[in-house]
């Protein structure tokens, strides 16, 4: 399902953090980028990245399931685990 999306609004309300590590288990930053109003969420190595993937996963699923994606370089994937008490950045040492 292909969603109607402005990228500058998109991108004006995404929520963009910087994780270093070693936390959550990775072995090197990573930058998220989430819109809270789809609850979709881009990772990547550098920010732009990020917020592209975010860009590209909302316009691609956003609109596909009652739980939000995830896009990492390369991949999607339902944010099935978000709720669990890690969090979703717990499972992206096995996601990349």
């Amino acid at each position: 399902m292909t969603t109607d999306v402005d990228p500058d609004a998109l991108r004006a309300r995404a929520q963009v953090t910087h994780v270093e590590p070693p936390v959550y288990g990775l072995d090197e930053a990573l930058w998220s980028a989430e819109d809270p109003e789809t609850d979709c969420v881009g990772y990547g190595r550098v920010e732009a990245e990020a917020v592209g993937n975010l860009v590209a996963v909302v316009v691609e699923r956003g609109g596909d399931s009652a739980v939000g994606h995830v896009k990492l370089p390369g991949e999607v994937v339902e944010r099935t685990w978000e709720r669990e008490e890690n969090g979703v950045l717990s499972r992206l040492g096995d996601l990349l």
